[in-house]
């Protein structure tokens, strides 16, 4: 409650203002002007300034005025005839009712915490300590609330699992944060674990590591880094099974010579290290026997004799590729015997005995090229499919492939569901170019009527303007070329290309057909 109290000059006839009288210590009235003592000061009184505990019993004093205690303020205007009104403030502590603008301590905004409130709205979701709402930001960790939750997101205020500041909750086998919906998942490339390898089957990231590199002083070494092994097998050797290991293969001057024999159940990463390590091993190169699993990745497997053999032979295993090139194998580059094989941004070409066979088993084949292998007198040519093997093909580039006995790009006997999306195909005419039965096309380009199929073009030979150099092999598009709109992007397809070069990530979307596109 505010009391306004004015003073007004009282005019008399001899021209006197009024002069004010002054309480006492004891709450007497005194006349300034006679020095006499008056009746106490009353509640209200107009002609009486108090000073602290200067009032009657059942007063106090408020700004210099005796009044009831129910209505003492913080603030009380003194207003004089020609004078702006004054505030003066000198409440008594403990002695008044809070009043507007006074200072106050806030009810507490929620008494439920620490930690997630029920009555704490968003962006604010935790209950502190104090009783105040807040976000994560606020909380000392987010651990201490729970321990699944422990990053914080600052956009929406909540603990979350991971951000990508923030991914110390994720390993095993969800080892990667998906910082779009803050939650850990598996890893589905090399390039999302610091290892540089991903066990792809199951989402878990390679840790154990062996050191391979020929330029090593000695060939007596442990596998560690200071003492490399020689030869990639020397590595695979030692391995126990079910038990993941990278091997790092440092390239150098000279190939890698020792054939690889990869066990049963022997779980192995063959990655390059600093670049592509060459292998160059006569008879076959690689051999991964039943129910082992082995990644390759930054590889290249050639033939300089005339008797090197297959380049990649799998048993009842699994095989994966990523940016590994087989070339010059006199035998077919690739011999999948009831294998899982999966070649993602490779190479196959100029292989004499043929690209890729597939007994049995799936295959699935992404951004990959298969090129210019077999020749007039061999018996296999780009791809060969038999006793129910299955093939998946997307964004593939099968061009220039040859064979004396079957057909040039893709043969097929008694095969399982044969698809290909997204490629280009031709061989070396249209009759010879294909045979496989039940094989279906979408979104290509091709030379062979037997392939029609949805948003399937069909023309009768490939053109040497639409690659960069296609006599010398390289088959990156050119400007120009008609599958440069032809292929559809599909949810769940590679996000990039064979370069690395982005595709549209947007379901249905327009893109280049074949393993690579113009950026």
């Amino acid at each position: 409650m505010r009391i306004s109290l004015f003073w007004r000059g009282v005019g008399f006839g001899l021209g006197f203002g009024f002069i004010a009288a002054a309480c006492t210590p004891g709450g007497k009235q005194t006349d300034t002007s006679s020095e006499s003592d008056t009746d106490s000061c009353q509640p209200g009184s107009l002609n009486c300034v108090c000073e602290a505990n200067g009032c009657d019993p059942g007063l106090v004093c408020a700004s210099g005025y005796c009044v009831e205690g129910s209505e003492a303020t913080t603030d009380v205007t003194i207003t004089s005839t020609s004078a702006t009104p004054t505030s003066v403030s000198e409440t008594e502590p403990d002695t008044t009712e809070p009043t507007e603008g006074s200072m106050t301590t806030e009810a507490p905004q929620c008494n439920d915490g620490p930690g997630m409130s029920q009555t704490c709205p968003d962006p604010t979701p935790y209950c502190l300590a104090e009783g105040v709402c807040s976000g994560c930001a606020g909380l000392t960790s987010c651990a201490d609330i729970d321990v699944s939750t422990p990053a914080c997101d600052a956009d929406s205020g909540l603990c979350v699992e991971c951000t990508a500041d923030d991914a110390s909750a994720c390993g095993g086998n969800t080892p990667v944060c998906d910082a779009a919906a803050n939650a850990c998942t598996k890893c589905v490339d090399h390039e999302q674990c610091p290892s540089g390898a991903c066990n792809i089957a199951t989402g878990a990231c390679f840790e154990d590591a062996l050191w391979v590199d020929r330029k090593a002083a000695s060939c007596d070494g442990d596998g560690t880094q200071e003492a490399p092994f020689c030869e990639i097998q020397d590595a695979i050797e030692v391995i126990p099974t079910d038990t993941p290991t990278l091997v790092r293969v440092v390239p150098g001057p000279t190939a890698y010579k020792a054939k690889i024999d990869v066990g049963s159940n022997v779980i192995a990463a063959i990655v390059g290290e600093g670049g592509a390590a060459t292998i160059d091993v006569d008879v076959d190169a690689l051999l991964v026997n039943d129910d082992a699993r082995v990644y390759l990745k930054d590889l290249r497997f050639v033939g300089t004799s005339m008797s090197a053999g297959n380049g990649v032979v799998c048993l009842n295993a699994e095989v994966w590729t990523d940016s590994v090139d087989f070339s010059s194998r006199e035998s077919v580059a690739i011999d999948a015997i009831g294998c899982t094989l999966q070649l993602r941004r490779s190479r196959v070409y100029a292989n004499p005995g043929g690209g890729i066979k597939v007994d049995k088993g799936t295959t699935r084949i992404e951004n990959t090229f298969v090129t210019s292998n077999g020749s007039n007198f061999s018996q296999y040519g780009g791809i060969h499919v038999v006793s129910g093997g299955e093939l998946n093909i997307v964004y593939a580039t099968i061009v220039g492939n040859n064979s004396d006995a079957t057909a040039d790009s893709l043969h097929c006997l008694d095969p399982g569901t044969v698809t290909l999306r997204n490629a280009v195909l031709f061989g070396q005419s249209q009759a010879t170019s294909v045979s496989c039965d039940g094989a279906v096309a979408s979104d290509s380009i091709v030379d062979s009527t037997l392939l029609a199929g949805d948003n399937v073009t069909v023309e009768v030979s490939a053109q040497s303007s639409w690659f960069t150099g296609a006599a010398s092999g390289d088959f990156h598009v050119k400007a120009g070329a008609p599958f440069a709109e032809l292929g559809r992007w599909r949810s769940g397809d590679p996000a990039v290309d064979y370069d690395g070069d982005p595709r549209p990530d947007v379901d249905l979307a327009s893109d280049w057909a074949g393993a690579d596109r113009l950026p």
